[in-house]
């Protein structure tokens, strides 16, 4: 089990709080909604503190939640409802068998991701043929805002445990060997405006 560093930690302790008020101003029910669609073993990659835990069916047969920071680890919410394990890892490198689960989830991750392009290679290993990839992450706007992104994603990522604000995860993901079904553009409910064009959607495992 990886220890964290100083900026996971100080990470850790300033973000569940910010995005608990995110959530509470309505970016809960855009999670609620997003992952109302998990079915049979589902895996969530990045799961931080749990904020996305209270909103997953409770017909699933086993929720597997994957941080890698032990700090976040330390806060995450659970279900006595559920089958539920919490592990350790890395999404450049999952460590299950090829076709291991239903569903796979992510939730405001692919930012800080150093590699996006093997971690999505490697949702669709462990994604079985015909399972879903439920997506929701923060990307790169357009015009002004893609420009301000730019120029303060290298602060962002020193203050956000490596999150880049101009990331185009729309571009990784066409790029990727999942085949997306579903996209929605939205905005996230926050005033911080690096972080509030959302995209929202399914990609599966053809």
């Amino acid at each position: 089990m990886t220890a964290s560093t100083l900026g996971q930690r100080c990470f850790a302790a300033w973000y569940p709080r910010f995005m608990d008020r995110v959530d509470r101003a309505g970016q809960a029910g855009l999670r609620r909604a997003q992952l109302a669609a998990a079915r049979g073993r589902t895996l969530e990659i990045g799961a931080g503190n749990g904020l996305s835990v209270p909103h997953y069916p409770a017909e699933l047969t086993e929720l597997v939640l994957l941080e890698p920071n032990a700090a976040l680890r330390e806060q995450l919410s659970t279900r006595d409802d559920l089958p539920l394990t919490v592990l350790d890892g890395d999404a450049h490198a999952l460590a299950f068998p090829d076709a291991s689960f239903d569903t796979v989830t992510a939730s405001l991750v692919f930012c800080s991701v150093r590699d996006p392009a093997l971690a999505l290679a490697e949702v669709h290993r462990v994604l079985r043929p015909g399972g879903r990839f439920l997506f929701h992450e923060h990307v790169r706007g357009t015009g002004a805002l893609g420009a301000l992104q730019d120029l303060l994603t290298p602060v962002q990522r020193r203050l956000a445990d490596g999150c880049h604000a101009n990331r185009d995860f729309e571009a990784l993901l066409a790029a990727s060997p999942l085949t997306v079904t579903e996209v929605f553009h939205t905005r996230m409910p926050t005033a911080l405006p690096t972080i509030a064009p959302l995209v929202i959607g399914t990609a599966e495992r053809r």
